[in-house]
């Protein structure tokens, strides 16, 4: 009994690292049913958010002026569980809030709270004395509205600005507490050659602001979002979260050691003609200077709680043999060209290929899948943990025989799900999937995108759905859908619905989320601007889209952060609702939709990677459904977590304990960073119907 009940406390100690997903893809609207057992007494990610100025400039702020106080609804609670909550004040005896049970939510808005003083606050089941969770406010936290963490002073060159880009959550140390894993940055060298000084920087940070460790990824791992993707997650099924990364000689781990060649030296490989081409074509994007085209490459996969390695192997090979001239007619032949561009995009992820777990229980361990090249041909490879040793389980590559459509068919990320409801996961790969065996499942022809969703976005429809959108026109008018932003079957790759019929150039964005409560199901847009979209009939619901500041169009990411059901818009710094939203309509002004500002807070907050707008991470994370937010600050010494003061009068189980979205955002750093999305439908009609 002792080692059962352990076993329960390990798989719902954290998503991210056991997967506890309590619904895989369906026909209904609403989670599949998990196994109910008994009610987990755990920290349930408590929180409490507080703006001690919500009202400083209206429209902007937040406007609430309350305590909101949230805790998970974990997958293994009864459906009609109620909590209490109880409060003691700077050390006093403990007063209750709650005159009624709770049992339409799992937050509290404390509208009586004294930011002054210390706030303990206690959940327990309605009728019960004993503790759930239990999270002290201090009265230091009580100052602002974000939580602060400072970042690491010691870096490898205090000359230069490591902007804090991408970060992944997980529990590192098997506490049952998320921490952050964050990718520091001293320059972006995506897309184009450059001679840049500096080495992008992993580290880890608990919630409470504590530095636990730092991986410097060394001179020969180019700084950029082609190139150093991450995944942070549990592979070995001890609840602990492992870090898997690109590295070669000059990788630093978090105990010091390093990897050298077998003299115990670390060859600088970086290109250093500032004028040089590829040594085939004589091309290249600006100069081949700063670029790494020779010296090994490896896949590291490091121990979270310490950063040091475990287990390392070669990464999917540049490949070509002979001089140089002859290596690179190679690459110029299979990749694309030669000068470190198409050959050079790596995407790294995790998928379930044993099986998907089951009400919550693994059944079997994640696979590491890795990947290089979108444009031309590319490979896909799965690699398993065993021990201290990466094995590999299978490798796709389009160069192969049957599989010649396949090749330029990449994105700048791609996804993973039960696509086709069989249980296993399947990586979907722009406009290709691939099975959980590692053949072809199929190939709709669309070619090159920069956004890709799945997901449940028709609540009518059996199983899930993918929205796209497409480059390349003389693709998908010829052998594709002829759309420039299309919907389809996961299971299938079938065209659903598409809008941009005929030649409509690179269709460079495109969104999908329920944001219209009139409209049933989910809505989906792009950046050709002529409206928005329904995921149920195709048809246009209205010609006026989702918009963030300056009135320009939104089609960034999709966030739960007010307390309705539908989603928000988040872009940049702020978060838009597409309809008026609380709460500042209808008294500050009947119109308007600007929820939250986040450059007002703090000394400013920056976004990342140029237009792609995005923060260094969102998600459930923290508290009830609603999904945090982790920005930069704007001279990049420190992060913020945002964590939403919105009261609801709804409750869904931790996001993170469904399948689909636990994989999405487990690789929402990859290559172009894409929204999360759940694998069960959450809408305005929910609403309808419950009424």
């Amino acid at each position: 009994m002792k080692n059962l009940l352990l076993l329960i406390l390990c798989l719902f100690a954290v998503a991210s690292c056991s997967d506890k997903s309590m619904s895989q893809q369906d026909d209904d609207t609403t989670p599949e049913d998990s196994t109910v057992g008994e009610v987990i007494a755990s920290n349930r990610a408590m929180w409490v958010s507080y703006d001690a100025n919500p009202n400083k400039t209206k429209g902007h702020t937040s406007g609430y002026s309350h305590a909101l106080v949230s805790w998970r609804l974990l997958g293994t609670d009864p459906s009609d569980v109620a909590f209490d909550i109880y409060k003691s004040e700077n050390g006093e005896s403990e007063k209750k809030l709650s005159v009624d049970p709770i049992k339409n939510t799992t937050c509290w808005a404390d509208t009586n709270i004294n930011a002054a003083v210390d706030n303990v606050y206690r959940v327990t089941l309605t009728g019960s004395s004993e503790t759930l969770c239990e999270y002290r406010f201090t009265a230091e936290m009580a100052k602002t509205f974000f939580r602060k963490i400072t970042l690491n002073l010691g870096v490898p060159n205090a000359a230069l600005t490591y902007e804090a880009n991408d970060a992944q959550v997980g529990d590192l140390d098997g506490d049952g507490e998320m921490e952050i894993v964050l990718k520091r940055q001293p320059y972006d060298g995506a897309n184009q050659g450059g001679w840049h000084d500096g080495t992008t920087l992993l580290e880890a940070y608990k919630i409470d602001g504590t530095f636990l460790w730092q991986i410097d990824m060394g001179i020969n791992i180019r700084s950029g979002s082609h190139y150093t993707s991450f995944i942070v997650y549990d592979f070995d099924g001890d609840g602990k979260c492992e870090i898997a990364f690109r590295s070669s000689e000059g990788t630093q781990f978090g105990n010091g050691t390093q990897i050298t060649d077998s003299n115990g030296k670390v060859n600088d490989y970086r290109q250093t003609d500032v004028d040089g081409k590829g040594w085939y074509s004589g091309k290249s994007l600006y100069s081949t200077a700063g670029l790494i085209l020779d010296g090994p490459e490896y896949i590291s996969i490091c121990n979270g709680s310490s950063g040091a390695e475990i287990a390392r192997t070669n990464n999917i090979s540049r490949g070509g043999e002979g001089t140089n001239y002859e290596r690179a007619k190679y690459w110029f032949q299979y990749w694309g060209d030669d000068y470190g561009n198409r050959m050079d995009r790596f995407f790294i992820g995790v998928a379930y290929l044993d099986g998907i777990p089951k009400n919550g229980v693994r059944i079997s361990n994640p696979s590491l899948i890795i990947s290089r090249g979108i444009y031309k041909n590319w490979q896909v490879w799965a690699l398993d943990l065993k021990g201290n040793e990466l094995k590999n389980r299978w490798k796709f590559d389009t160069s192969n025989e049957g599989y010649a459509s396949y090749a330029g068919m990449g994105s700048h990320s791609f996804r993973i799900a039960d696509l086709n409801g069989d249980g296993y996961d399947e990586i979907l790969y722009g406009a290709v999937a691939i099975s959980h065996t590692g053949t072809g499942l199929y190939c709709t022809g669309n070619g090159h995108g920069d956004a890709l969703h799945v997901g449940k976005f028709d609540p009518t429809r059996s199983g899930l759905q993918i929205v796209a959108c497409y480059e390349e026109e003389s693709v998908y008018t010829t052998s594709g859908y002829n759309y420039g932003c299309a919907m389809m079957d996961a299971a299938t790759g079938t065209l659903l619905f598409g809008h941009g019929a005929g030649k409509n150039g690179d269709v460079g964005r495109c969104l999908v989320a329920d944001v219209c409560s009139t409209s049933p199901g989910c809505e989906y847009w792009s950046s050709l601007g002529t409206g928005i979209y329904s995921c149920e009939t195709g048809q246009l619901v209205n010609t006026v889209l989702p918009t963030y500041k300056g009135g320009g169009n939104s089609y960034n990411n999709a966030i739960f952060w007010t307390g309705s059901l539908t989603r928000q818009m988040l872009d940049d710094v702020m978060i838009q609702s597409y309809e008026p939203s609380a709460p500042w309509a209808p008294d500050f002004n009947e119109n308007w939709t600007r929820v939250i500002t986040f450059s007002y807070y703090g000394d400013g907050v920056k976004s990342n990677n140029s237009t792609k707008a995005n923060p260094c991470f969102y998600g459930d994370f923290l508290g009830d459904y609603r999904e945090e937010v982790i920005y930069r600050s704007s001279d990049n010494t420190a992060i913020y977590i945002m964590s939403t003061n919105h009261p609801t009068e709804h409750r869904f189980v931790h996001l993170m304990e469904d399948h689909t979205y636990d994989m999405g955002q487990a690789m929402q750093n990859m290559g172009y960073n894409q929204p999360t999305h759940l694998g069960y439908y959450i809408g305005a009609d929910l609403e309808e119907e419950s009424e």
